[in-house]
C-alpha cells in the first residue's frame, strides 16, 4: 500500500522555539584540527561539470559548429601544484590540456574539429617530478551541433522524477501489465542494456529501440509487492553517442486508490486568519506518482496546494497565510499515473 506519510506544516512559533534552544545549547567554538585532504582528481565540481558514471568521468559535451569554444576543469585536491597529463586514449582533436597548471585545477580548451565519444585517462602528479600520481577516466562527447542524446527523466517526458541522480519510475502494479519509457533526447533509436541491479520478475528491456525511447514491459508477480529495484542502463543514441542513467521502479500491490483522512477526519483543524496554516492530505492505493487538485468548492484565500515531501506527490499539502475568516468546503481529488481518481470532501474553518 503506498501512502504518503509527510508530517503537518510545523508552525513559524515552532520553528522559532527551535533556533532558539539550538543557539542556546550551542558552546563556545573550541580549535578543531582537520585532516589533509587526500590527494585526487575530482568528479563533479561546479566548474568542470562533470558526472561520475560507472567509473568515467563524464564532461560536458561540445560542438564543432561554431561557436564551438569548449571549456572544461579537471580538478585535483591534496596537492599544491600538481602537473596534469592524459595517459591514455586522447583528447578530441582541436581540445588541449595544458602540462603544468600552477594551482589544483587544469582546464581543457580548444575549439573541437571533429565529431564523435573520446575516451581518456588524466594523470595527475603531486608536483612536476612527484611519483605521488592518480588517476581518472574522463569521456567527451562532441557533436556536429546541438547537445548529445541523453536519457531524459521528468514528469512531463516520462513521468519520473530526478532524486540524487536516480530517475525514479511511475510505480509498477503487481498483475498488471506496465511499461516504463525511456526516453531519449533526440528521440531517434539506439541500444540499451542493464549494467547493474534488475527489473522486478517480469518486466524485460528490449536491447535496441526505434523512436523516442526504449520501453520497460511486462507484468510484476503478484507476490513482488511492496518492493523497489533499482537497476542502471548504458547504451548508444542514434549517432553513437553514450547513453547513461540509473533507475528504480516500485511494485505496489493492486489496491484501489483512495483518500485516507488526517487523524481530524473531513473537518480539518481550524486556522487562523494571518497565522500559517498547513494541513497535507493523505492517501493509500493507486500508483505513483499521484496529482492532488480541487475538484469542487473554494479554499481559504490565502491557502493554496503546494508539493510537501515527496516529489511525486504533488499538490499534496493546503499551506499558507488564510486572509479571510469563514466556513469553507471543498471537494479533493487525486488522481494516480494510471488515471485512477479518488475524491473526498473537507470542510475547514478559519477564524477571525
Amino acid at each position: 500500500m503506498r501512502r504518503t506519510t509527510t508530517a503537518v506544516l510545523t508552525l513559524a512559533a515552532a520553528a522559532a522555539t527551535v533556533t532558539a534552544l539550538a543557539g542556546a545549547a550551542a558552546g563556545p567554538a573550541s580549535a578543531k584540527t582537520y585532516k589533509p585532504q587526500p590527494f585526487r582528481l575530482v568528479c563533479g565540481s561546479t566548474a568542470s561539470g562533470g558526472t561520475l558514471e560507472n567509473g568515467v568521468c563524464v564532461l560536458p559535451a561540445g560542438q564543432t559548429t561554431a561557436p564551438n569554444s569548449y571549456s572544461a576543469t579537471i580538478t585535483a585536491t591534496g596537492a599544491a601544484d600538481p602537473a596534469f597529463s592524459v595517459t591514455a586514449g586522447s583528447l578530441p582533436p582541436g581540445l588541449t590540456l595544458p602540462a603544468q597548471s600552477g594551482s589544483g585545477t587544469d582546464t581543457i580548451t580548444g575549439n573541437p574539429t571533429q565529431a564523435g565519444v573520446y575516451d581518456f585517462t588524466i594523470k595527475a602528479a603531486a608536483a612536476a617530478g612527484s611519483s605521488e600520481t592518480v588517476s581518472l577516466a574522463y569521456e567527451i562527447t562532441i557533436t556536429v551541433q546541438g547537445p548529445p542524446d541523453q536519457l531524459l527523466c521528468a514528469l512531463g517526458d516520462n513521468g519520473g522524477v530526478l532524486e540524487s541522480g536516480t530517475c525514479v519510475l511511475p510505480d509498477a502494479i503487481a498483475g498488471l501489465p506496465d511499461a516504463g519509457h525511456l526516453l531519449t533526447s533526440h528521440q531517434a533509436g539506439g541500444t540499451l542494456s542493464i549494467i547493474a541491479g534488475s527489473l522486478p520478475p517480469g518486466l524485460t528491456l528490449p536491447a535496441t529501440f526505434t523512436g523516442s525511447g526504449d520501453t520497460i514491459s511486462g507484468t510484476p508477480a503478484q507476490a513482488d509487492t511492496g518492493h523497489t529495484y533499482d537497476f542502471t542502463v548504458q547504451g548508444t543514441g542514434d549517432q553513437g553517442q553514450p547513453l547513461y542513467q540509473p533507475y528504480s521502479i516500485t511494485v505496489d500491490p493492486n489496491e484501489p486508490l483512495t483518500v485516507v483522512l488526517p487523524a481530524s477526519g473531513s473537518t480539518l483543524v481550524p486556522g487562523t486568519v494571518g497565522q500559517a496554516y498547513g494541513q497535507n492530505f493523505f492517501l493509500s492505493g493507486g500508483g505513483n506518482p499521484y496529482t492532488w487538485s480541487v475538484a469542487a468548492g473554494q479554499l481559504p484565500p490565502g491557502l493554496t496546494l503546494q508539493t510537501q515531501g515527496d516529489p511525486q506527490d504533488v499538490s499534496n499539502e493546503l499551506a499558507g497565510i488564510p486572509t479571510t475568516a469563514g466556513t469553507y468546503t471543498f471537494t479533493m481529488r487525486v488522481t494516480d499515473y494510471d488515471g485512477q481518481q479518488a475524491t473526498q470532501q473537507f470542510t475547514l474553518t478559519i477564524q477571525s
